[in-house]
């Protein structure tokens, strides 16, 4: 098989899309700030939470973010789509997640992973800027758009000698930078939007920030994310997280809050 890194480039092309709102550069100074608030930050220990306090809390965040993410998103978001469908799932991962037109998931393990109500309002709200900027049907998308390009380039390459598991792997290889290219910067937009929903919410934004710190302890790659990383490194969420939180309240984006 030969060399398929040349190929790359282009194919990274193919995939390209935009988001709205692409975070500056952050310096090495941010974030070494936000890497040593990571380090010198003591959290409690967690109690476990019963299935009543659980249901609790996950009312308690819904109902505090429904009106302003749906005001939020009726000046935003170019879909919409600003009623959503909260679901409570019995699982031990600490995880939610945005699904099909407008569904968010949110696990039970994620609620029993932290102390404040204002870490979960974090967590949904930037599952809510996903759906916001219509990450999800972008991101399909360029899984499409890179594993075409990645099936035009693979019969190119091979031609009538190829094999059709030749062409599939490039195809696949396609895909794969489809669905990467992006990603950084549309999970820095949701954290964004998330944090712009806390906002305009009235919500503690210290104790919001608390779940980046706990996501960072429980993570030994205290470093800063890499081209491929389909998440922000933590520290890297941090300072954006402190930089937005000043540049929105002092009217710099989103000025129709004010």
């Amino acid at each position: 098989m030969p060399k398929v890194w040349p190929l790359l480039f282009v194919l990274y092309l193919s995939s390209c899309t935009s988001v709205t709102y692409k975070q500056a550069e952050l310096s090495y100074e941010k974030i070494a700030i936000a890497q040593s608030q990571i380090a010198n930050t003591k959290l409690p220990d967690l109690k476990q939470k019963n299935i009543k306090v659980t249901k609790k809390i996950f009312n308690q965040v819904i109902n505090s973010l429904k009106i302003p993410a749906r005001d939020f998103c009726e000046i935003y978001s170019e879909q919409n789509i600003c009623n959503w469908n909260f679901k409570l799932e019995k699982n031990d991962s600490f995880n939610a997640y945005a699904s099909g037109r407008n569904d968010i998931t949110i696990l039970t393990g994620l609620i029993n992973g932290i102390e404040e109500s204002e870490e979960l309002a974090f967590v949904v709200a930037h599952e809510l800027g996903h759906h916001i900027a219509n990450h999800i049907a972008e991101t399909t998308r360029n899984i499409v758009v890179g594993q075409l390009a990645g099936a035009v380039l693979g019969a190119a390459v091979y031609g009538s000698d190829g094999s059709s598991e030749d062409i599939n792997q490039i195809a696949d290889l396609g895909g794969s930078i489809g669905r990467l290219r992006f990603s950084r910067d549309q999970e820095n937009e949701a954290d964004l939007i998330g944090l712009a929903i806390l906002i305009k919410a009235g919500l503690d934004l210290t104790k919001a920030e608390k779940v980046i710190i706990r996501m960072a302890q429980e993570d030994p790659r205290k470093k800063r994310s890499s081209f491929f990383n389909t998440h922000p490194s933590s520290p890297e969420r941090l300072a954006y997280f402190k930089i937005n939180k000043e540049r929105i309240l002092n009217g710099e984006l989103f000025p129709f809050m004010n």
